[in-house]
This record gives C-alpha cells, sequence and structure tokens, in this order.
C-alpha cells in the first residue's frame, strides 16, 4: 500500500499528479510524479519557493516497467492489442497510486523514442492513434488532446528534457532572479544503444551571443509567476549509440579487410575483443569468425575514424560528425554523463562518479588485454556486476574505448592538467588527481532520485500551469533553435485548450465545421464550373485532373473537423494516412545517419541488443534482492558496489567557488536576455 492509499483524502487536496510513459524500444516504463498546487504557495514568505519552480517529488515505487517496446506493435492485429497486451497493466498500476478523486485532473504523457522513430510513418501513425483512444476509453486520466500528449520526440527534444531533469535535481533552477544576468548550469551527456546527445548552456555570454541561432530557448516559471529563460545548445548523433557504433566497427574491420581479398579465409581479428575470446557476425547475407587479440592501442586507433571527424560542418567549432556547435570550455563548464558512461565505467571498471583519464585508462587497457580465460574467472568470482559475459563483457573494451573517443576526440575533454595554467604546475601536480578540477562525472541518480528524462518533460507541464505574471506572456517550453526548422515543443496544452467549457468547445467545433462546408461549397461550384465550360478541354486535362494537389494544410483542418462527424471517420483516417505520407521526419542531426540503424535487433554477438538499465541487469540504486526485496515485507540490502557517485561535489581549485553544489550557494552563469519579439516568431499557431 502506498503512502497515498493510507491517507485521508483531506490530506492531499492540494497535491498534483503527473504521468509520463517513456515508450523506448525495449519497453515502457511509467514514472509518477507530484507537486504541491502553485496556487498554495503563492502567499509563502520562503523567497526561495517563490522564486522556484513547483518543487516535483517521486516514491521510489512509482515506477513501472514492461517488455516489449510498443514499436513491436507494428501489425493491424497487434495494435488492437495495444491497450490489453501493453498500457492496461501500467494504467492500472497508477490507478492504485494516484487517488480515484485526482484522476480526472491528472494529465497522462505517452512520449515514444528510438524503436517508434524507425517504424513507416502510416504504422507510426496507426500506433499513436489506438494508445490515445484506448486510454481514453478506459481511465479517467486527463488525456486532452494526442497530438501532445501522445507522441514521438526526437532526439533533440529527449537531450533538453534530460538537461532539465539534472540541473532541476542539481538545484540550478532555485532562487532564480530574472534581474540577474547570469546563471548557472550543468551540462547534460547521454549514451544509449543507438544514439547520443548532449545538451549545455554555453558558458561565456560571448558564446551564447556567437551561437544565438544554434541555441534553443527553454522557458519555465517560478511559482511567484516570474519566468526563467535558458539559452541550451543540444545535438544528438544517431547511431553513435554504443551498440551501433559497435556494429559499425565490425563492419569496417570487415569492409576493410575485403578490400585486400575478395573472399575472408579463415577468421578476422578484433583488436577491441579480449584475447582468446570470439564470436560470430552476419553481414549482408554473411557469417564472419571473428577473434579477440586485445590490443588497447590499435582498438583505440581504430575507433577514431568511426567519430568522422573529416566531415566538414557550416561553421567552427565542429564537434564530429559534421556538427557545428558552441565551444565546450572545460575550465569552466561542467557536464554529467548517463546511461553508458555510467554502466561501463561503473559496473565493469567500478569508476563512475568523478572521471578521472588515467586512471580509468589503466583500468581498461588491462581489461583489453586480458585473456578471456581470465576475464571469466574473474565473473565467476563476481566481478563486473554479474553481467552476462556474452551480452556485455565481449564488448566492454571497445565500449570503454568508445566513451573516452567521444569525450576525447569527440568533444575535446583534455585528458589531463586541463586545469592548470602552465606545464611547470602539471608536471607537479599530475601524480595527484584527488585535488583537481573534475568537469565531468557519470552518474545514475542524484542524492537517491533518479535521473530521467521524464522528470524535464513533468517539470516543464507543471510550471506550465503557473498564471504568469508578465505583461507579455510566453507559453512555456521548448522554442528550437532558428536553424533546426523545428516546431515548438508545448510544456502543457497551448493557450489552456484544454480547459475550455463544453459551450467553447462546441463553437470552437462548429466554428471549424462552417469553415469546412464553406470550403467544400468552394471546390463544388469550382468543379461545376469547370464541367460546365471547359467540357470541351477535358480531354486535354483528364491526365493533368489526377495531378491535382490539395494543400496539406487544407485537409489536414478538413481531416480535424471530418473526423468529428458519425460515419465519415473512415474518411477521415484515409486524410491522415495521405498527410502522414507526406511529412519528412528529420529527427536526428548530422552527416551520414542512416535510417535503418537501430533496425537490427542484433549485437555483435548475434544477441539482442541490450541497452543495460538498472532493472535489466540487477542492480537497484544501491541495494539487494537477496532478501526477496521490499515486494513482501522483508527489507533490502545495501549493496557497496552501487555507489552514488553524483553526491560527492565538484572538485574545486583554490580560491574558485564554481564547483561547488551547496544550495546556499549563490550562483553565477549566463546572460538571460530574451526579445519576446524574437521568440513570438517560433511560437507556435
Amino acid at each position: 500500500m502506498s503512502d497515498i492509499d493510507s491517507r485521508s483524502n483531506s490530506n492531499y487536496k492540494d497535491d498534483k499528479f503527473g504521468i509520463v510513459i517513456d515508450s523506448g524500444s525495449s519497453g515502457s516504463r511509467i514514472q509518477i510524479y507530484k507537486w504541491i498546487d502553485p496556487k498554495t504557495q503563492l502567499k509563502s514568505s520562503d523567497l526561495e519557493i517563490l522564486k522556484s519552480p513547483p518543487k516535483i517529488t517521486q516514491e521510489k515505487e512509482w515506477t513501472k516497467k514492461i517488455s516489449p517496446g510498443i514499436s513491436t506493435y507494428n501489425t493491424n492485429k497487434k495494435i488492437k492489442q495495444i491497450w490489453s497486451n501493453h498500457y492496461s497493466e501500467l494504467m492500472r498500476f497508477a490507478e492504485k497510486i494516484i487517488p480515484v478523486e485526482k484522476h480526472s485532473e491528472t494529465p497522462v504523457f505517452v512520449l515514444s523514442t528510438a524503436g517508434m522513430r524507425l517504424l513507416p510513418k502510416n504504422t507510426q501513425s496507426k500506433i499513436l492513434s489506438e494508445t490515445c483512444s484506448s486510454i481514453r476509453e478506459n481511465t479517467n486520466f486527463l488525456l486532452p488532446n494526442c497530438d501532445d500528449f501522445v507522441q514521438i520526440i526526437d532526439g533533440s527534444t529527449e537531450g533538453i528534457y534530460g538537461w532539465l531533469g539534472l540541473n532541476y535535481l542539481m538545484g540550478q533552477f532555485k532562487n532564480y532572479d530574472t534581474k540577474q544576468a547570469n546563471h548557472e548550469s550543468i551540462g547534460f551527456m547521454d549514451m544509449g544503444g543507438a544514439s547520443t546527445q548532449i545538451a549545455f548552456v554555453p558558458s561565456s555570454e560571448e558564446q551564447i551571443k556567437k551561437h544565438n541561432n544554434d541555441l534553443s530557448k527553454v522557458l519555465l516559471r517560478n511559482i511567484d509567476g516570474q519566468t526563467q529563460t535558458w539559452d541550451v545548445f543540444v545535438a544528438t548523433w544517431l547511431g553513435f549509440g554504443a551498440n551501433e557504433a559497435r556494429k559499425r566497427f565490425i563492419q569496417q574491420l570487415i569492409n576493410l579487410a575485403l578490400v585486400n581479398q575478395e573472399e575472408l579465409q579463415g577468421h578476422l581479428n578484433d583488436p577491441c575483443l579480449p584475447k582468446g575470446a570470439t564470436l560470430d557476425y552476419d553481414y549482408e547475407g554473411k557469417t564472419y569468425k571473428i577473434n579477440g587479440v586485445g590490443n588497447y592501442e590499435m582498438c583505440i586507433k581504430s575507433i577514431y575514424p568511426l567519430l568522422m571527424k573529416s566531415i566538414p560542418c557550416d561553421d567552427e567549432p565542429c564537434l564530429f560528425n559534421g556538427i557545428h556547435g558552441p565551444k565546450l570550455d572545460f575550465e569552466k563548464d561542467k557536464f554529467v554523463g548517463i546511461s553508458e558512461y555510467w554502466y561501463t565505467a561503473n559496473d565493469i571498471f567500478h569508476s563512475g562518479g568523478e572521471y578521472d583519464y588515467k586512471g580509468f585508462n589503466i583500468k581498461v587497457k588491462e581489461y583489453c588485454e586480458s585473456k578471456w580465460d581470465d576475464i571469466l574467472k574473474n565473473s565467476n568470482g563476481g566481478d563486473y556486476s554479474g553481467l552476462d559475459p556474452d551480452k556485455f563483457l565481449k564488448d566492454a573494451c571497445f565500449k570503454a574505448s568508445w566513451v573516452m573517443n567521444i569525450l576525447h576526440e569527440g568533444f575535446e575533454l583534455p585528458r589531463i592538467g586541463f586545469e592548470l595554467n602552465s606545464d611547470k604546475e602539471q608536471d607537479k601536480d599530475s601524480q595527484d588527481v584527488t585535488n583537481k578540477h573534475v568537469p565531468f562525472k557519470s552518474a545514475d541518480s542524484v542524492e537517491g532520485e533518479e535521473l530521467s528524462w521524464t522528470l524535464g518533460k513533468i517539470l516543464l507541464f507543471a510550471s506550465s500551469q503557473i498564471d504568469p505574471t508578465d505583461k507579455q506572456p510566453l507559453d512555456i517550453g521548448i522554442y528550437p533553435s532558428e536553424i533546426s526548422g523545428k516546431s515548438f515543443v508545448p510544456g502543457g496544452v497551448i493557450n489552456n485548450k484544454s480547459h475550455l467549457s463544453e459551450d467553447d468547445s462546441d463553437d470552437e467545433r462548429d466554428g471549424e465545421l462552417g469553415h469546412f462546408i464553406y470550403s467544400i461549397t468552394f471546390f463544388f461550384l469550382l468543379a461545376f464550373f469547370i464541367y460546365s465550360f471547359g467540357s470541351r478541354h477535358f480531354g486535354r486535362w483528364k491526365g493533368k485532373l489526377k495531378r491535382i494537389h490539395v494543400p496539406i494544410e487544407i485537409r489536414r483542418r478538413a481531416n480535424v473537423v471530418v473526423s468529428k462527424i458519425p460515419g465519415l471517420e473512415k474518411f477521415a483516417n484515409n486524410f491522415a494516412i495521405y498527410q502522414q505520407l507526406e511529412q519528412d521526419y528529420n529527427l536526428e542531426e548530422g552527416v551520414g545517419a542512416s535510417p535503418s540503424v537501430e533496425s537490427s535487433p542484433k549485437q555483435a554477438t548475434g544477441d539482442a541488443s541490450v541497452l543495460r538499465t538498472r532493472s535489466a541487469i540487477g542492480l537497484d540504486q544501491g541495494y539487494d534482492d537477496s532478501s526477496s526485496g521490499g515486494s513482501n515485507g522483508k527489507s533490502k540490502h545495501f549493496n557497496p558496489r552501487v555507489n552514488n557517485f553524483i553526491n560527492k561535489p565538484f572538485v574545486v581549485p583554490k580560491k574558485n567557488s564554481f564547483y561547488q553544489f551547496s544550495e546556499n550557494n549563490s550562483r553565477e552563469s549566463l546572460s538571460r536576455s530574451v526579445s519576446n519579439s524574437s521568440l513570438a516568431r517560433s511560437k507556435m499557431p
């Protein structure tokens, strides 16, 4: 029984709830959040509360994951089973936690990521439509419109949500003074199985002005109604995640070998595979035998071309794969990396948290050049967090090397000595890493709170529900950069359409219907004119009429209205399908991103591609289930191998408090000057 189940109704009358379902490639995870109604906090005398966005809380048991991902529901028969076989379990879980009286005002967001992006547009549309309609029909939760609440998000949006969640947990949004020019923030890095992202605020006002067209505007709202504005650079690389990079690396080995001989004989050597390890790899209809030779130096050098640093971008500086962005200043900027940055470093090399290149490099080199039999023996002895050898340990050398390549060659993080001003100082202190400024950490939680991009989404929504005090308020959400060509991502429902009264909604529908009837009448008159006065020329027009193109905006508006008229649902569906076929989803940035990446479910080992999560590999926030966990009443035991390094502060050089994370510290960071007129131009209609 949750805490809410045992409380009286009067105890949660001021509580607000929100649901975010992360529907990824391997499964769907529901996250339930709670915050206090901002209206009840306006009379607070605590300035920290007033000058901060809503405080979001989540109990540890308020999350649940099911498999497989909804992208596997890719046939008409399976689509009809999405509710019964998939979302019903998650929504029933939410109904037991959230009080019944709160269901009708609790929003539910279903946001799909990598797996859904690769399906045909028609299949995507059907899955999203069935998901939305089934949740509406079978629950009382708030889902005012499908477009904003049930959708596929691109990598850039996912990256900014992650940046929001990280900085919220690190306390960067507290005590936001709108009169202050600079505000400090933390950069966010995420590496999954298929893609990698980065999101950060440049550390200098000069960089912000120089790269203004490259920056997204992220708006939050404080309890007192004042608006927080952040200039965030975000980039995503499809095909540069750990699993996809591993596939590209092996394919590179095969293609290079085939240059010298048409048919490979015997075995192919892999410098990133431990000595004595073997694997079979299927490529273009053939199976290749690959032997590990465990040569770390050769592995690092062979990986570098995968970054595609040689591809030019429009303007300097360039990161990699042709993507331009602000220069990362690691003497001032600080970053936290999640997912593969954490899993590889912590679970295999026990080096999670503050990143020390020299120490990590030594451990990776030792592992890569170890014999496979010794690695298996160490695994059986309890090393490597109990990870499956074939699924994870065979690829560990490559993934660790790939992480270092991304950090040092891709993002140009200096390997050592970046905090020193002279070679003499560097030589003096190079052996001491305990008192050095560390600009990068890996983590999976912050002070016990799970680090998830879903938190960023619900933070935007909760913030959007606060009444603004600005004279010309802007909608809360994400305003993409000018060069991205993407649309505004609202934090809530634009212009509060979800709060229209029944009469207002009827008026809006009637207005749409009137416009539709007017348009249909016009087209009939036009057709009659063509038929009556142009019949003699019809023969010449016959072939051309087939190519008459109805503008997509007219079809879209007609579809909205027709779908609401009983008996014309099929007609509306045809409009929707036609519209989907013409849309071009530019989901990921960079050059050379193949639309087929992620489409192959196999790793180099031939097993299903698995992105490690706490549940997937049996890790549970520093606790184990050796005593059967908490589900049957027994307490969990702390497991010392799972470390929450994020609680340690970034180490600060003398006479510099820039990296202290105490909530009482005053913060200085970046200019937040935003022109209302420039933002208004990028808003959705």
